[in-house]
């Protein structure tokens, strides 16, 4: 490492020194213990304890640690959602499970995980359950309607009373399957029927996922052509997403489908 390269550190105190070799020591033994590494790397990134040796908090993690950047915010975001789950008694220990709670406020966290249960009878049930039942919750307080139990009308979430979000959203859920295969969204755009379209036309492509979200790719086996859309955070806003930054460039290549 050059001077000028060591100039750009700052040299820590005596405190944080011990303080850094402590978290250190506590992510070395807690990685598989994902709360306690997540609440380490989370205090050496806000406190830089890092900052002496490294210029970033991911090339600190990569080298020390072989943590890759996502893989770091994966640990710090399940030390977060395990303690805000915890403040309001509930105990998460499952790292995909708190991945998946991850996507709705920490005030729906037992509204996700109650409505989990019962749609599928488990009390513990799988990470796969809570992200589906997560995923309808996060749809819901973006606008999208829940059947109100004693109207049977649809209304926000948020006129529900507390008491009977459950039942309402379990209701839901449980048509879930039926809803996706029959509106398969929020407009007249139905993304299935939009991808299965790309199939008849002899080209390739598929769904993909990641822990970012989901795309889709679109490839011309004819001329190896491969077109993936943005990253979208639901499965059915994929096809919709690829559509809006690519139909226009590609209209007058191909009859791409239509609905």
């Amino acid at each position: 490492m050059t001077a000028a390269e060591l100039a750009v550190f700052q040299l820590l105190t005596p405190e944080e020194r011990a303080r850094r070799a402590e978290l250190e020591e506590q992510v070395v033994i807690g990685v598989r213990a994902g709360i306690m590494a997540g609440r380490a790397l989370r205090t050496l990134q806000a406190e830089r304890l890092y900052r002496s040796t490294h210029p970033t908090f991911e090339a600190y993690g990569l080298e020390v640690f072989g943590l890759s950047r996502a893989r770091l915010y994966q640990l710090i975001d399940f030390a977060d959602v395990a303690e805000e789950a915890a403040e309001r008694g509930i105990e998460i220990t499952n790292e995909r499970v708190a991945r998946a709670l991850g996507v709705v406020p920490p005030g729906d966290y037992g509204l996700v995980l109650d409505v989990t249960r019962a749609v599928t009878g488990k009390q513990q049930p799988s990470s796969a359950d809570v992200q589906g039942v997560a995923d309808t919750v996060r749809n819901m307080a973006s606008g999208m309607q829940v059947e109100h139990p004693d109207t049977q009308q649809p209304v926000p979430l948020s006129e529900i009373p507390p008491e009977r979000r459950v039942e309402a959203v379990t209701m839901a859920v449980q048509r879930g399957a039926q809803d996706r295969r029959d509106f398969q969204g929020t407009d007249d755009q139905k993304p299935m029927d939009y991808v299965a379209g790309f199939q008849s036309m002899g080209l390739r492509g598929g769904l993909m996922f990641g822990p970012d979200g989901y795309w889709l790719e679109v490839m011309d086996p004819t001329t190896g052509d491969l077109r993936p859309g943005p990253v979208v955070k639901s499965i059915w806003d994929a096809p919709r997403a690829w559509r809006k930054q690519h139909e226009a460039e590609i209209q007058e290549e191909v009859a791409w489908p239509s609905e």
